[in-house]
């Protein structure tokens, strides 16, 4: 890489984790901070209705007057809260239904923000318990089991509805989701009697490279040891692996590309530390090469691909994208790593969110010609994730967890 541009990549590092230190920077519009602390101050205090609305208000202005704020959707989902807040006060149903007005409106106009599942379940709560809107209620939850299934609340949401009474008897079973299931049927590489033999680990960053570095936590260490471990892991199950880098070297994306073909790999698996704005943000997340459905992973997507190639090269980018026909193979992948990922946590007393399988153009899966994935194991800008990324145990727990995933998409390929 040029050294123009390995120098402007590490301006844009240094001004993301300079942004991450400091919640000006990091984009906390101070009528926000404002409103929150007021907020708070409630809680504790309980209040008086105008208070409350006072504190709703505040949060409603925040949101409109930073149209450009990308994590505008806390606003409006704090604002219901406030509203929530005066209705517990005034035990009144205008009060209740504008909470809950401003939970629908968070989900119409940020459908895929990770707040969208809680403000459904609030509103749900309100509609049922304030309102006594239980058919209201059961819709709301219903969303979150047919478009949220891999949220926070998908669980207790499911519980909730099934304690929802109507006229005293239990209302019926929420309806099966029209969605398909994620495997329909044998995918196109077990139908054609395909196997699995080799594995490229791609360690994200490296060398002149760090990555993103917050709380103590530096990606491109963080990634190798990932590597290294998960390596060790699939070579105990026969596989033969091949890493990217075995050390701290500098590869650009275009290399490590090349060295996935190189080592002729069945799966590429490309693995990253994540980083946000807000520091509250936490978990792991699996990416296959798709367009950006939202402006957090286009962000995401923007980073990474720093200095990876040249607007001539968009032609052959967007082809590859388009008709790419490893793109459901990566799907199958990248949600059996999610979903053991998650689950291996789980069963070892870590609590690890899912952020879910996404879609976003990362130049590292562009150029692969097998299924592959990127795999984010999580935000280093949420201190709690931090102090987890920097134990060594931890790592090898999460190694575990997409070591499982890949062996179960292998073995699903087998007669």
């Amino acid at each position: 890489m040029p050294r123009n541009r390995v120098f402007l990549f590490l301006c844009l590092l240094f001004v993301l984790v300079l942004g991450s230190a400091s919640p000006a920077l990091a984009g906390y519009p101070a009528s926000y901070e404002k409103a929150k602390a007021q907020f708070e101050r409630l809680e504790k205090s309980g209040g008086k209705a105008q208070e409350w609305q006072n504190c709703a208000d505040a949060f409603r202005r925040s949101y409109q007057n930073n149209p450009n704020w990308r994590l505008r959707a806390a606003a409006l989902y704090r604002c219901g809260l406030a509203l929530e807040g005066k209705a517990g006060v005034t035990k009144n149903a205008a009060d209740a239904r504008s909470a809950v007005s401003a939970y629908e409106e968070l989900v119409r106009k940020h459908p895929e923000q990770s707040l969208a599942d809680d403000a459904l379940f609030r509103a749900a709560v309100v509609c049922n318990e304030r309102l006594g809107e239980v058919d209201k209620a059961a819709a709301a939850l219903d969303r979150i089991a047919r478009d949220y299934r891999s949220s926070d609340h998908a669980k207790a949401a499911a519980d909730y509805r099934k304690k929802l009474k109507k006229g005293g008897k239990a209302l019926p079973a929420a309806p099966v989701a029209v969605t398909p299931p994620a495997r329909t049927g044998m995918t196109l590489a077990a139908q054609l009697g395909l196997t699995v033999r080799t594995v490229v680990i791609d360690a994200g960053h490296g060398g002149k490279d760090p990555g993103t570095m917050n709380n103590g936590v530096v990606e491109r260490d963080v990634t190798l040891d990932i590597a290294r471990s998960l390596k060790v892991l699939l070579e105990k199950d026969g596989f033969r692996v091949r890493l990217t880098r075995e050390g701290n070297r500098t590869l650009t994306l275009s290399e490590r590309v090349v060295l996935g073909r190189r080592y002729k790999g069945d799966l590429f698996v490309s693995i990253h530390v994540n980083a946000c704005a807000n520091p509250a943000i936490s978990g792991m997340e699996t990416y296959i090469l798709d367009f950006a459905r939202t402006s957090t992973v286009s962000r995401l997507a923007r980073v990474e691909n720093a200095g990876s190639a040249r607007l001539g090269d968009m032609d052959k980018i967007v082809r590859s994208i388009v008709t790419g026909a490893r793109i459901n193979e990566s799907r199958e992948l990248a949600e059996e790593i999610q979903k053991h990922s998650v689950r291996h946590m789980k069963n070892n007393g870590r609590r690890l969110h899912s952020g879910g399988v996404k879609g976003a153009p990362f130049f590292v899966l562009v150029g692969a010609t097998m299924p592959s994935v990127l795999v984010e194991v999580g935000y280093c800008t949420n201190k709690k994730e931090a102090e987890d990324l920097k134990s060594a145990k931890y790592r090898q727990l999460l190694a575990q967890g997409i070591h499982n995933g890949i062996l179960a998409y292998a073995q699903s390929l087998k007669p």
